[in-house]
């Protein structure tokens, strides 16, 4: 029976390799890849791309796509907050996965289908055949959302001879993971195969929650297992039809973020409110959390792919349909006090692909391929989140201080008006509340729970949200010499979205506008009593106040406004001028300014939010490549990339006043050479890229929320280096990475400044030249005026050098058994945990290696394996990430710590 080509077979893959460790001679294996969607060796391919086998997931205990990283060191994939809040970047470029309007810049292909979002390729590996990561934009052959890169996971097919695998693993913190494959035909024919996976994977977790209110005793587990079975039927020599059907589940408490600072007045509120208030090392395995960090997943779907051959031209259709349903439960604050109550997250959504391709048999002067390509994606968001029982003394112990001398003034006028200790939320009501008894105009009334009180905040937003796309797109390659090919590509993109919003915030002190306010409130020391006219504005009160203490700044802002309005500072006429007061309320004299940090939810309506929006895009390479011998190829190519633009799902929209963002355009130079030396026993690729992204998409948490927008701009440049050595016929070396050159912002005019307070002031110096633009409130694109960072030619804070070194020693012993010896080694330097370039250590990376190592012994066959091994064996203590802790009032920083040493046996056995 004839078996057409394996590029046909492909599909949406985008490169087949086969890479051995050369055991059995000092040569390494040329490498086939399809990264054109045709059959070439890895040499003679005119792109960046990196390949993880099968025998390296196994030896290297890769378990998932966080795991890759050791192994494909361009890739980063990061988890934060929750097992599918998951980001892949290339060469520094991702997009975060927090917000569903947004969409990933590097696409995730399973078995040529295109997932759309992050979460939902998180599960165990099943079957691994390779795993294929092609950098650099990628529209042209695999469309929308790839203008960083693609990562592709093949797995292995059906197979016509009865077998399969088994594997067992064991390991601490109370690790196991059984896996199974089962293969072989259906009939005596060989015409009809199938092929069934299973895995199940849990750990105990690496955190232990030691809150005495806590409702679950271990964080950051493993709980998660994964289900395919496949069907392979050749009806014709010429025909081969694929179908694949998956199921997925993750119940997991990840991933909590214990404390890296404490800030004193935020540490002192939690002790004083009875909370538990650990060291601040975020490596001490230990947290105490009350609520739940809990994310459920469920995923499921069927793909069908046919693939015909035709005398001159090979047609293959790809038909997919995926749901996705995801449940988040995270105490956001990280802590035992009920200070963010519930913070709930309900994501689903179906989708609906179709990709036709038609692809010419190769070998002519011109070589052609070309296609069509349906996206349906239907989306639903639901999400409430709240203030704890805890919040209103937490703010008003935290703030107590900063507000004391209000509180003295109050009380100099009124002797034992208010308490000491009282805090600004308490101070603020009394405010309210005795200028509503005084009948004061323009103060709005104080609700009878209060300004903050238990279950106030985003009672419920719901968006659904709609994506249809379709493409057409081709690709000619000329061969104009058997040495020298030019190749010409596009595709062509029309993408509509619709949204429908449902929105209800229930949050009275967020609604307040403190310039309104300010220009209306009065001071509760009328010189007649229950004449209004007579009480003194307080922000004019308290600024006099502040200028007879001596504060310069007072005294200078008081002199300001008094000259404005032709009245002498030091008259009391000054006190209950209207015009004053108004021209204090809307300036940084403003006292109510610093109030503004008890506001989480700002006020939002439904009719803010777009509901629909059309893009369209015309993305396209050019290559030209060389065979300069025939052990060294060099290529130079230019290439666009494209991702929609989309809506701000998110209640912090109003915040920024950014309810749209417009399409991310990447465009790419490289220039590359691959070959091989030494006889064959070393081959390489190396690159180097530049590459700028206009409008890219970006989403930055300040503390209190997520700031999303369109940054002007970015550049990044590098070089990317792949070598594999086989030194002798046993001793077998990787050696890869990525070194940037610059990774900058190109502009971004209205970026975030770092977390700052406003009762308590930034974290950073203000006379730092990088924060400069911090110091003045400025008015963005949507007309909202805020603080805002200009990080225009800055650089990001990547990491500049990542890079990986392997070694395999492979040991017959005897005739029957084989031993193997595998050591890993993963470098990345120094890097920012956070886009607003936070200067503290705690929101930096400091440079660090990882070491990894393992042992096997088996049947020479392959029957039988055990496997022991051992990750991060250096203990070493890193930060996948950290942010500005959420809702608290002073700079605290929560860090997601990397994995501690873990290390196990595994057992596999083959028939």
């Amino acid at each position: 029976m004839t078996r057409f080509s394996k590029a046909a077979l492909l599909g949406a893959s985008a490169l087949a390799v086969s890479l051995t460790s050369a055991t059995a001679v000092a040569q390494v294996d040329v490498i086939t890849v399809t990264a054109q969607k045709r059959e070439q060796t890895l040499q003679e391919t005119p792109v960046s791309v990196s390949v993880v086998s099968d025998i390296a997931i196994q030896q290297s205990q890769v378990r998932d796509a966080a795991d890759l990283q050791i192994l494909a060191p361009t890739l980063t994939v990061s988890e934060f907050a929750a097992s599918t809040n998951t980001q892949f970047t290339l060469r520094g470029v991702g997009t975060s996965s927090f917000n569903p309007g947004l969409e990933p810049s590097v696409g995730v292909f399973i078995d040529g289908v295109y997932r759309p979002r992050a979460g939902a390729a998180i599960n165990d590996l099943l079957s691994i055949e390779r795993v294929e990561v092609i950098r650099g934009p990628q529209s042209t052959l695999f469309g929308r959302n790839t203008p960083a890169g693609v990562v592709s996971f093949i797995t292995k097919e059906p197979e016509f001879e009865f077998g399969g695998d088994a594997e067992l693993t064991v390991g601490n913190y109370g690790q196991f993971v059984a896996k199974g494959t089962i293969t072989g035909p259906l009939t005596d024919t060989e015409t009809l195969a199938f092929r069934l996976d299973a895995t199940t994977h849990t750990n105990d977790g690496y955190l232990e929650n030691v809150s005495p209110v806590g409702q679950i005793d271990q964080v950051n587990n493993r709980d998660r297992q994964n289900f395919r079975a496949q069907l392979m039927w050749l009806p014709t020599d010429r025909t081969e039809v694929r179908l694949i059907g998956d199921y997925g589940t993750i119940d997991e408490n990840c991933c909590a973020a214990p404390f890296g600072y404490y800030d004193p007045i935020d540490q002192g509120a939690i002790l004083a409110l009875g909370g538990t208030a650990l060291p601040a090392d975020p490596f001490d395995e230990r947290i105490a959390v009350n609520g739940l960090v809990n994310t459920q997943l469920d995923t499921s779907g069927v793909s069908l792919q046919v693939d015909h051959e035709f005398d001159n031209f090979t047609f293959t259709s790809i038909t997919a349909y995926r749901t996705y349903d995801e449940a988040q439960r995270i105490d956001a604050d990280f802590s035992d006090i009920d200070l963010i109550g519930n913070r709930d997250i309900d994501t689903d959504y179906t989708s609906f692909t179709q990709e036709f391709r038609l692809t010419s048999t190769g070998d002519n002067f011109v070589d052609w391929m070309t296609g069509a390509f349906f996206y349906d994606n239907d989306l639903n968001f639901q999400q409430n989140v709240d203030l704890g029982s805890d919040s209103k003394a937490f703010f008003d112990i935290a703030s107590a201080g900063q507000v004391a001398p209000i509180v003295a003034a109050i009380n100099g006028a009124a002797p034992g008006t208010l308490p000491p200790g009282t805090g600004g939320v308490s101070l603020l009501e009394f405010l309210v509340g005795a200028n509503n008894m005084l009948g004061v105009p323009g103060v709005p009334a104080l609700p009878a729970e209060g300004y903050i009180a238990e279950n106030h905040g985003v009672v419920l937003e719901d968006y659904e949200y709609n994506t249809l796309s379709w493409s057409a797109f081709g690709q000619i390659d000329f061969n104009l010499t058997d040495r020298f090919t030019f190749t010409v590509g596009a595709r062509y993109t029309e993408e509509e979205k619709d949204m429908t919003t449902s929105i209800n915030i229930d949050d009275p002190l967020s609604a307040i506008s403190f310039a309104e306010l300010g220009s209306n409130l009065r001071f509760p020391a009328c010189s007649v009593p229950g004449n209004v006219a007579s009480c003194p504005y307080a922000v004019t009160a308290i600024l006099a106040g502040q200028a007879a203490g001596g504060d310069p700044a007072a005294q200078a802002a008081l002199a300001q406004i008094a000259n404005a309005v032709g009245i002498a500072p030091n008259n009391p006429l000054l006190l209950v001028n209207p015009t004053a007061a108004s021209l204090i309320a809307n300036s940084e004299a403003n006292f109510l300014n610093g109030f503004t940090a008890f506001q989480n939810f700002s006020p939002a309506n439904p009719s803010q939010y777009p509901t629909n929006r059309t893009d369209d895009n015309l993305s396209y390479s050019l290559i030209a490549s060389y065979d300069v011998s025939d052990t060294l190829n060099v290529y130079a190519s230019y290439s666009t990339g494209f991702k929609p633009g989309g809506f701000n799902l998110s209640y912090e929209a109003v915040e920024t006043g950014i309810f749209e963002f417009q399409e991310e355009n990447a465009s790419s130079w490289e220039i590359g050479a691959k070959g091989s030396l030494l006889d064959g026993a070393m081959v390489y690729a190396l690159t180097y890229f530049n590459q700028e992204i206009e409008d890219f998409q970006s989403e930055n948490f300040v503390g209190q929320g997520f700031a999303l927008d369109n940054a002007g701009s970015i550049e990044v440049s590098g070089i990317e280096y792949d070598i594999q050595w086989a030194a002798t016929d046993r001793l077998f070396f990787t050696f890869g990475g990525t070194y940037l050159f610059e990774s900058i912002y190109g502009e971004y005019e209205f970026a975030p400044c770092p977390d700052s307070s406003p009762l308590f002031g930034p974290v950073y110096d203000p006379t730092d030249p990088l924060f400069a633009a911090c110091a003045t409130p400025r008015t963005n694109d949507a007309g909202v005026t805020a603080r805002f960072n200009d990080l225009s030619g800055r650089d990001r804070g990547n990491s500049e050098l990542v890079s990986t070194l392997t070694g395999t020693y492979t040991q017959p012993i005897g005739n029957n058994l084989e031993m193997f010896l595998r050591g890993e080694a993963y470098h990345r330097s120094e890097y920012s945990l956070v886009t607003g370039l936070d200067p503290r250590p705690v929101a930096n990376q400091d440079a660090y290696t990882l070491f990894n190592a393992s042992v096997g012994l088996g049947a020479a066959d392959g029957a039988w394996q055990v496997q022991v091994w051992g990750r991060n064996l250096g203990e070493e203590e890193y930060k996948k990430g950290g942010f500005p802790s959420v809702g608290y009032l002073g700079s605290s920083f929560n860090i997601y710590p990397g994995d501690p040493r873990t290390y196990g046996v595994t057992l596999r056995a083959s028939f």
